[in-house]
C-alpha cells in the first residue's frame, strides 16, 4: 500500500490518493498526509480508485480525519469500487463525507 498527497494551490485542495489495501499498516502514513501541510486546505479528496481492499482500522482513520478537519472543509471519498462503497454506505459514511 501506498499514499501520494498532492496540493493544488489555485482550487486550494489536496488530493491524498491510495493504493492497494488500506488498512493499520497505514495509520501513520494516513494521519501525516493531512496533518504534516504547510496550510489549511478548503477541500480534501481521499482517491480511492486504486484501494482493492479496506478494514475497519481504515474506517477508523477517516473518522479521525473528518474529527481533526474542521467541519466547513469537505472531505471527498473519491472512486471508491462498489464493494468499498456499499461498506462505506452501510457504515453512514455519507453523512460525515462526500462519497462520489
Amino acid at each position: 500500500m501506498s499514499i501520494t498527497v498532492n496540493h493544488d494551490d489555485k482550487s486550494n485542495t489536496v488530493t491524498i490518493s491510495l493504493m492497494g489495501s488500506f488498512d493499520f499498516s497505514l495509520f501513520n502514513d494516513f494521519r501525516a498526509a493531512y496533518t504534516d501541510l504547510d496550510k489549511t486546505f478548503d477541500r480534501y479528496i481521499i482517491d480511492m480508485s486504486s484501494v482493492e481492499y479496506l478494514d475497519s482500522a481504515a474506517l477508523g482513520m477517516l473518522l479521525s480525519m473528518r474529527n481533526a478537519i474542521p467541519a466547513e472543509q469537505e472531505i471527498d471519498l473519491k472512486g471508491a469500487n462498489a464493494f468499498i462503497k456499499n461498506i462505506l454506505m452501510i457504515s453512514r459514511f455519507d453523512k460525515r463525507f462526500n462519497i462520489i
